[in-house]
C-alpha cells in the first residue's frame, strides 16, 4: 500500500510541477484515477455531494457540447482536451483526488515536499532574474526562465508554458506555505526552513510578472492572516516580504508591471476589455445555456435559436487554441450560460462547505493547517479567475483540486474512524425514542 501511494504521489508531483509534457501528465492522472477507484471499492466509499456535483457538471458540459459542436472526433482529440476541453480532464481528475485518502501526516508531508520542489525550481530563476550569475546561459538551459521585453525582461516561468500559469501556481504555493507555518505546530528549526521555502516561492511569484497572481496571493494571505489579528506570524511575513519587494523593484521592471494593472490602454489590458465585451455579447444573445461549450474562439459560427433566449452555435470553423475570455465567470456564462456557471461554482461551494465542516470538528488533526490552506487557496484562485480563465483550465486549478481532494479524502477517513471509535467507546445503545434522537444526532454527517 505504501509503495503504491508513493508511486502515485510521485506521479501527481509530475502533474503539478509542469505542463510542458502533457503526455506524462495524462499518464499520471490515469494512474491517480485508477488507484482512487481501487481505494473506493476496497473501503466501500461511495460518492458524496461534492462528487455528484462534479458528475452533474461534467454531464452538463458534455450535453452542451453535443447540442452545439457535436463532433465526436474533436471531442476526443488531443488539441481539444489540451485546450478548449481542459475542463473535462481537470474536473474528472478532481474525482480521483477525492478518492485518494492518505494518513493525515502523509497528506501534510506530501504538500511540504511539493512546496520544497517548487522552491528548488524557483532558486535558479531568482539567480537569473536578480542578475546574480554573470553567464546566465546555463540557467536558461534548465528551461525555467525566459526573456520577454514586452512583459518584464528576465522572467521566471518554472516548467510551465505561460507566465500566468507559473504565477498562479506559485501564488497558491506561497499561500499554502504560509498556512502550514501559521497553523501547524512545528519545531522552530523546521519553521525556519519553511520560511525559506516561502521566500523562494514568493520570489517565483514576483518574477513571473503575473498581476493576477499578485492579487490572488494578497487575497489568500488576507484570509489566513486577518488584519485585525496582527500576530507574530504577520509581523515576520512583513519583515520578509518588504525586503523581497524592495530587491525586486530595484533589480527588475516589477514596479512598472504593477503600474499597468490600472492602465486601460496597456496592451494586455485592452485585449481583456475587448474579450470581455465579446463575452457580454454572447451572454446577452444566449443567457441561459450559452452559445455552446468551446464555441467562444471558433470562427464563422452559425447560430440557431431565438436570440436573447437561446442562441447556440451549431456550425462554423472549429479552433482549438488557448483563446478565452480571460475571466472564468464570463467564459462559463458565454459558453454555458447561467446554468453552466452555477453548476460549476456549486462544486466549489460544496468543497468550501465540507472543508469548513472538517475544520470545525477535526480540531486536533494534523490536517488542520491544510483545511485552512485549501480554503485560502480557493479564495486566491477565485480572485485569479477574474483576470484569467483559471477555473476551466488545467495547471493552476489542478493544484487546488489535488489539495482540496486529498485533504477531504483524508479528512473523511479520519472522521469515519473517529465516529467508529466513539461508537465503540459508548457501547450498545439503549432503545426508546429519546435514545433514537441521540443516535440521530451522533451520526450527523455533512
Amino acid at each position: 500500500m505504501k509503495l503504491i501511494n508513493g508511486i502515485v504521489a510521485v506521479a501527481l508531483l509530475v502533474v503539478l510541477l509542469q505542463n510542458r509534457q502533457p503526455i506524462l501528465a495524462a499518464a499520471a492522472l490515469v494512474l491517480v484515477l485508477g488507484w482512487s477507484l481501487c481505494l473506493r471499492l476496497s473501503k466501500g466509499q461511495g460518492f458524496q455531494k461534492l462528487e455528484w456535483a462534479i458528475v452533474i457538471c461534467l454531464a452538463y458540459w458534455l450535453l452542451n457540447y453535443t447540442w452545439s459542436v457535436g463532433d465526436f472526433q474533436t471531442l476526443i482529440s488531443y488539441n481539444f482536451l489540451r485546450r478548449d476541453g481542459a475542463l473535462l480532464v481537470s474536473y474528472t481528475a478532481f474525482l480521483g483526488f477525492l478518492g485518494w485518502s492518505l494518513k493525515p501526516g502523509e497528506c501534510r508531508n506530501f504538500w511540504i515536499i511539493c512546496i520544497l520542489l517548487l522552491a528548488l525550481i524557483a532558486v535558479p530563476g531568482l539567480v537569473y532574474c536578480l542578475h546574480l550569475f554573470p553567464y546566465p546561459y546555463y540557467i536558461e538551459e534548465l528551461g525555467v526562465v525566459s526573456f520577454d521585453p514586452n512583459v518584464g525582461g528576465r522572467m521566471f516561468l518554472g516548467w510551465y508554458e505561460a507566465h500566468n500559469s507559473a504565477g498562479g501556481v506559485y501564488a497558491l504555493g506561497s499561500v499554502l506555505a504560509l498556512a502550514i507555518i501559521h497553523e501547524t505546530r512545528l519545531s522552530p528549526k523546521f519553521k525556519q526552513f519553511l520560511w525559506f521555502l516561502l521566500c523562494c516561492c514568493l520570489g517565483g511569484l514576483v518574477f513571473s510578472y503575473s498581476r493576477g497572481g499578485y492579487l490572488g496571493f494578497l487575497l489568500g494571505i488576507a484570509f489566513i492572516l486577518p488584519l485585525r489579528k496582527v500576530g507574530k506570524t504577520l509581523r515576520v511575513t512583513i519583515l520578509i516580504s518588504i525586503p523581497l519587494i524592495l530587491i525586486s523593484v530595484m533589480t527588475s521592471t516589477f514596479l512598472s508591471r504593477i503600474d499597468t494593472i490600472t492602465d486601460p490602454y496597456y496592451g494586455t489590458n485592452a485585449d481583456r476589455f475587448r474579450l470581455w465585451g465579446e463575452a457580454f455579447d454572447d451572454i446577452a444573445a444566449s443567457p441561459f445555456i450559452g452559445i455552446g461549450f468551446s464555441r467562444f474562439n471558433d470562427r464563422m459560427v452559425d447560430f440557431h435559436g431565438i436570440k436573447g433566449l437561446y442562441w447556440v452555435g451549431v456550425g462554423g470553423e472549429i479552433i482549438n487554441d488557448d483563446s478565452n475570455a480571460h475571466n472564468s465567470y464570463l467564459h462559463f456564462l458565454a459558453e454555458g450560460g447561467i446554468v453552466g456557471l452555477l453548476l460549476t461554482l456549486r462544486i466549489w461551494w460544496l468543497a468550501w462547505a465540507e472543508l469548513s465542516f472538517f475544520q470545525s470538528r477535526l480540531i486536533r488533526s494534523k490536517l488542520r493547517g491544510l483545511h485552512k490552506a485549501a480554503k485560502a487557496c480557493l479564495v486566491a484562485l477565485l480572485m485569479l479567475s477574474f483576470t484569467e480563465h483559471m477555473l476551466g483550465k488545467g495547471s493552476v486549478v489542478m493544484v487546488l483540486m489535488s489539495l482540496v481532494g486529498m485533504t477531504l479524502a483524508t479528512s473523511r477517513l479520519e472522521w469515519r474512524a473517529a465516529k467508529e471509535a466513539t461508537a465503540k467507546a459508548r457501547g450498545p445503545l439503549e432503545t426508546g425514542p429519546r435514545t433514537a434522537r441521540k443516535r440521530q444526532l451522533a451520526t450527523f454527517t455533512y
